[in-house]
């Protein structure tokens, strides 16, 4: 892939901000019987191999991120692309993200999507939230607390004190600002959907 290619302005990224909104994560583990041993979840064993195989040095890597969780109902960037993201010499286009976004929320009851406006160029800049199931059946009611406690023109202490008893906080990840850094926008096309894959068992909604 030459320098040229990776310039144009087709294929920068700053041309839509790529957005990631982590709700507190309701996900648990699936509870187990005490007379049962834990089972672990089954892995996406051709994504693992991939995972192994682009990096080997065990110092860039973790437990966390050294496998992928398979999932019966959500794609995986793999199986959407027909490659993972992180290939060598294999960069993602804004416009085939967010046919992946858009995959994973109609895939996921764990995440919810939308567009907050367009960048200069007139792209879409998207937004996903993922957390728990009743999180994002309520999603308007969290954003309408948080936005909320941002005010306090509008908020008393109070009103701060009681609604940060049952408001959500939130995990802020902003990506695709720059158009020569293109790590961020392809390393979330995978940071999605590992939340939205993991086995859980569903909490009490607030």
């Amino acid at each position: 892939m030459s320098r040229a290619h990776l310039r144009s302005p087709s294929f920068r990224f700053a041309f839509a901000v790529l957005l990631l909104f982590v709700v507190t994560p309701g996900l648990r583990p699936v509870a187990q019987s005490r007379s049962q041993a834990a089972k672990p979840q089954k892995q996406d064993e051709e994504y693992t191999r991939k995972i192994k195989e682009y990096t080997q040095d065990p110092r860039i890597s973790t437990e966390l991120v050294d496998h992928l969780p398979a999932s019966d109902t959500i794609p995986t960037p793999l199986k959407f692309f027909g490659r993972m993201p992180g290939t060598p010499g294999e960069l993602t286009y804004a416009k085939d993200i967010q046919r992946y976004y858009e995959a994973l929320d109609k895939a996921s009851d764990r995440i919810t999507m939308w567009t907050i406006g367009k960048s200069e160029e007139g792209r879409d800049m998207v937004l996903l939230a993922v957390a728990d199931e009743a999180t994002i059946k309520q999603i308007d009611k969290y954003k309408g607390m948080l936005a909320s406690l941002t005010d306090p023109r509008k908020t008393t202490e109070e009103q701060a004190q009681a609604l940060i008893k049952s408001a959500k906080p939130i995990y802020w990840i902003t990506s695709g600002m720059h158009s020569t850094e293109t790590g961020g926008p392809v390393m979330l096309l995978e940071l999605p959907y590992r939340p939205a894959a993991a086995e859980s068992r569903r909490g009490p909604s607030r």
